[in-house]
């Protein structure tokens, strides 16, 4: 930096934000003039995303996703070189497709101006022949460069790049989970494990790595057993070169000659659309990729892990970019954690990472073990209480390690919740829940809490982690109160105290008559105005 050689990954990501509005404005115009005779194409392309993904795909949308294609596929065969992963990807081969019909345009006219860039990777790249360096860069990539490219898919999906610490220990847990309560392991023939939300893939990487697979297991387990899930095609294309160069470096270690052997089971899709009802895939555009979904649909899911992701909704209506809406998924949280929540307002239980755990409660049915860190307000607020009374009910067993970092507070709480494990990429409290589901397990489940401490930084905390297990010091045991209170638990004397305000006066005396949801803009312009 110093001597004016070196550009930041964040700097080039600026350059990467405007070469993309360009592109997409270049191929809308393309699309839009009858003359290029690529209507039809893109009609079949946008049919097909939408099939894959779900029917909010716009055509703005895929545009940006040949846009991304176009600028990342030389990073990947920067990074990568010698896999031949754009060439071995089926989702890859469609964009690249698409891209081929457009050639005629001189789209790559554009990022011939990031040659620079891709150098760069390349240099960056030189001489790492270990996992550990490779996954350095690839967690560069993805927090410095693609959030800042590409900022609105970023936003909308809340996403943040897991700490391996954090990982390994839900890996841990799960493991120990599995050995203790089901007398199985991860390694075992028939124990299929999904992260549905997978980002760039770590947590596969890191079960490839971990150990717990034997190395006579690991091809099976590769081939047959471990699957994932991405929606955003940037993530998908870093999880699944991630992976496979993962499995490739793994297996030269005792087999120099090994081929490159691409991952069947990662999937470009929408995770919630893919169990709706009535919901049916592309059988033209993306085939391959559409065959893995039915496939990975049909297995008997044991082990569902992964971060997904935190997006409660827009802030505004003015951002277009809210969270989309789905039927089935949100109709079996409102049969179950709404209708047993005494909240007014339920908005907040349908966060994406709320429907996560109901997706995946439903996926596994009655036998299997859900490891996810998550947004960590479901542990305590008024609005989850239905949601901890039915976890407590549907499963046999939860561990709950609250890993604090809620920038949400103020004062002493502040300072005592300290740093967040996920830096500036989130500003909540964040938690790790396994939950167990036996089932020949009866009554509410055993719950199990440990708050990881007061006044930790975000290195305290990792570093904790890595010591920590399912067992020892730190965990009790809780017994919640019949309102779904865990930890600060009502006192049942103020129910006995005259209400402030009530809906139903005829029913309950209170102090005032009158009664509303209080100062709300109800989407108008105004709610008070100095000239009125």
């Amino acid at each position: 930096t110093k001597v004016g050689t070196r550009r930041y990954w964040e700097d080039w990501a600026k350059d990467v934000h405007l070469i993309a509005e360009r592109h997409t404005t270049r191929i809308t115009a393309l699309l839009d003039n009858p003359e290029t005779g690529l209507q039809g194409t893109f009609a079949d392309f946008l049919g097909g995303l939408r099939a894959t993904l779900n029917d909010s795909i716009t055509a703005e949308q895929a545009v940006s996703m040949l846009s991304q294609h176009l600028i990342t596929k030389p990073v990947f065969d920067a990074l990568f070189e010698g896999y031949a992963f754009t060439e071995h990807n089926p989702v890859s081969k469609v964009m690249q497709g698409m891209i081929d019909a457009l050639a005629t345009q001189h789209l790559e006219t554009e990022t011939e101006k990031l040659d620079r860039f891709y150098e760069s990777v390349r240099v960056r790249a030189a001489g790492i022949d270990n996992a550990e360096g490779k996954q350095r860069i690839i967690t560069e990539l993805y927090e410095k460069f693609f959030r800042l490219a590409f900022p609105k898919a970023a936003e909308s999906l809340g996403i943040v790049y897991t700490p391996v610490e954090v990982v390994d220990f839900i890996l841990r847990s799960v493991e120990h989970v599995l050995n203790t309560q089901f007398a199985a392991s991860l390694t075992d023939h028939g124990v299929h494990v999904l992260d549905p939300f997978t980002g760039t893939g770590t947590f596969i990487v890191r079960l490839l790595e971990s150990g717990f697979i034997r190395p006579g297991d690991l091809a099976r387990k590769y081939t047959t057993e471990l699957h994932a899930n991405e929606i955003l095609l940037l993530a998908y294309y870093i999880a699944a070169i991630n992976i496979e160069a993962t499995y490739h470096g793994l297996l030269t270690q005792t087999d120099p000659e090994a081929g490159y052997e691409p991952f069947t089971g990662i999937v470009l899709t929408d995770t919630f659309q893919m169990t709706e009802h009535g919901d049916t895939l592309d059988a033209t555009v993306f085939p391959t990729n559409s065959a893995r979904a039915e496939a990975q649909k049909a297995l008997d899911i044991r082990v569902i892990i992964g971060n997904p992701p935190y997006s409660v909704g827009q802030t505004s209506g003015n951002d277009a970019n809210a969270n989309l809406k789905y039927p089935t998924l949100d109709a079996n949280i409102e049969t179950t954690y709404a209708a047993r929540s005494t909240a007014t307002n339920k908005n907040s239980l349908y966060d994406s990472y709320i429907r996560a755990i109901r997706w995946a409660t439903d996926r596994i049915g009655d036998d299997g073990v859900i490891g996810y860190v998550t947004n960590g307000g479901w542990i305590d607020s008024n609005t989850a209480d239905g949601l901890r009374q039915t976890l407590a009910e549907e499963f046999a067993a939860i561990h709950v390690y609250n890993l604090r970092g809620n920038a949400r507070t103020a004062g002493e709480q502040r300072r005592k919740e300290k740093d967040n494990v996920f830096g500036q990429g989130a500003r909540t409290t964040v938690a790790i829940v396994l939950l167990v589901k036996k089932p020949s397990h009866t009554g509410p489940a055993t719950i199990h809490y440990r708050d990881i401490g007061d006044y930790l930084t975000r290195e305290d905390k990792l570093h904790t982690l890595t010591q920590s297990a399912l067992t020892g010091d730190g965990w009790q045991q809780i017994t919640p109160n019949e309102h779904g209170d865990w930890l600060s638990q009502r006192n049942h004397t103020f129910a006995a105290l005259t209400p402030l305000g009530t809906r139903d006066r005829a029913e309950v005396h209170s102090i005032f008559n009158a009664f509303s949801r209080g100062l709300e803009t109800g989407r108008d312009a105004w709610i008070y105005n100095y000239s009125i």
